[in-house]
């Protein structure tokens, strides 16, 4: 039975999923060197540390950090999972989207140690993270998959084993090709409906018969929830921007043997001119009438 849960990197995304596991009933654990970030799980009474080391005593240790590097940090750096173990052996999830073969990397490292590792990274955003409705893409043996859904259920119930260590990213960097050419475009199209008097609530229900249908259309409030939880701030935007540029150079670098893929150079490309104008069109829908 899987009773304690560690979470490394209470973020946007992390925070709500890590709520969602205390919601669930689990002995959590979260980790972050923010203290802002850990403010709302200490006034819960969940216990809050700031280093990864300090984790390596829970069941399963999840892993929501936004880069390759800080991934290998957590796991192996000097004050890392690793260097914490003393005889425990936690199971590793690596939540976060890094590269196939950085999971590869980071289990022949573990074997040694009796550690197991699985990689499931998630699809839905914040909003779905804090409604516990997320897509996880699960990659690794079948029973390490299967000892952790009922810990997955707490954070969505849309759980897929995609098949060995690594397939879970593959799987998650392709879904992501796809869902940041929505993103980028939706908030533009968006912005033009409400210029043209077009209100979101009416339109939404259209998108969604039709072919304009994406991840945004299953409810009028969800685009604004979701533009308005990456621009709170200017900082959480251009955090936002850095993730999906981070994200689309995995996407070319999984398919560097898949021709020369011209849009998604050209979606690259264009990210990396991003600024004010898309900062204002992305507030403008969020400012968007939620509700008939």
């Amino acid at each position: 039975m899987i009773r304690s849960i560690a979470v490394i990197g209470v973020g946007a995304m992390g925070a709500p999923m890590a709520m969602n596991i205390h919601k669930a009933g689990f002995e959590l654990t979260v980790c972050d060197r923010s203290k802002d970030s850990l403010t709302p799980f200490s006034e819960r009474g969940v216990r809050c540390v700031e280093e990864a080391r300090d984790c390596a005593s829970s069941d399963v240790v999840i892993v929501l950090v936004a880069t390759p590097q800080q991934a290998r940090a957590v796991v192996l750096g000097e004050q890392g999972l690793r260097s914490g173990l003393e005889g425990h052996k936690p199971m590793v999830v690596m939540m976060g989207t890094i590269a196939p073969e950085t999971m590869r990397e980071l289990a022949h490292e573990l074997d040694p140690l009796g550690l197991r590792i699985v990689d499931a990274p998630v699809s839905g955003g914040p909003v779905k993270a804090k409604a516990g409705t997320l897509a996880i893409m699960m990659g690794g043996a079948a029973e390490d998959v299967e000892r952790l859904r009922p810990l997955m259920l707490a954070m969505g119930p849309n759980i897929f084993h995609c098949g060995p260590l690594g397939t879970g990213q593959a799987t998650k960097i392709v879904n992501n090709l796809v869902g940041i050419t929505t993103l980028m475009v939706a908030a533009e199209a968006y912005r033009i409906a409400g210029d043209n008097g077009i209100r979101l609530p009416d339109a939404i229900p259209v998108f969604e018969a039709g072919s304009g249908r994406n991840f945004f259309t299953a409810h009028p409030k969800d685009a604004p929830e979701a533009y308005t939880a990456w621009t709170s701030t200017r900082a959480d935007f251009d955090s936002i921007q850095s993730i999906l540029r981070k994200d689309i150079d995995l996407a070319l670098a999984i398919g560097a043997g898949s021709g020369e893929l011209p849009f998604t150079k050209a979606l690259r490309a264009l990210l990396e001119s991003i600024g004010d104008e898309t900062f204002e069109t992305w507030r403008a829908v969020a400012a968007a009438p939620r509700q008939s």
